[in-house]
């Protein structure tokens, strides 16, 4: 009995760790999108948004053992990538509309579609223990 509590524990724990990791990405990924080597606009923050949705959703469900961790990784994402998209009062905005953060929101979508389509498709198995 005591077994299950703590197993429960670290997965109600790594859904949360894995959600705050997904805030954080977004965050940073955020502030990435008009980051410039000279004059040239580099798109690192899509890259990071791709490679990192794809790879919170896949830690989540390892962790948890469960693919609604997929939705919760989604739902955090896009939390912090909707408020960056909107103006202030001031008229200030964190994601700007242009190529670079035109391309990170779709790669960052992207990657969320991806980690749906692995986790969600039709014919899927419904157990995540490592084959042996």
């Amino acid at each position: 009995m005591r077994e299950r509590g703590a197993e429960r524990a670290i997965r109600l724990g790594g859904a949360v760790v894995v959600a705050a990791a997904a805030v954080l990405a977004a965050t940073v990924e955020s502030f990435l999108v008009p980051f410039r080597l000279g004059s040239t606009a580099v798109p690192l923050a899509a890259a990071l948004a791709f490679a990192g949705n794809w790879a919170l959703a896949a830690l989540g469900v390892w962790w948890t053992r469960a693919r609604w961790t997929v939705v919760l990784t989604a739902f955090a994402w896009f939390a912090v990538v909707l408020a960056a998209s909107m103006p202030t009062e001031a008229g200030s905005l964190v994601i700007t509309a242009g190529l670079s953060g035109y391309s990170m929101l779709l790669a960052g979508t992207a990657g969320i579609a991806v980690s749906l389509w692995q986790y969600f498709r039709p014919g899927r198995a419904k157990t995540y223990d490592t084959p042996k």
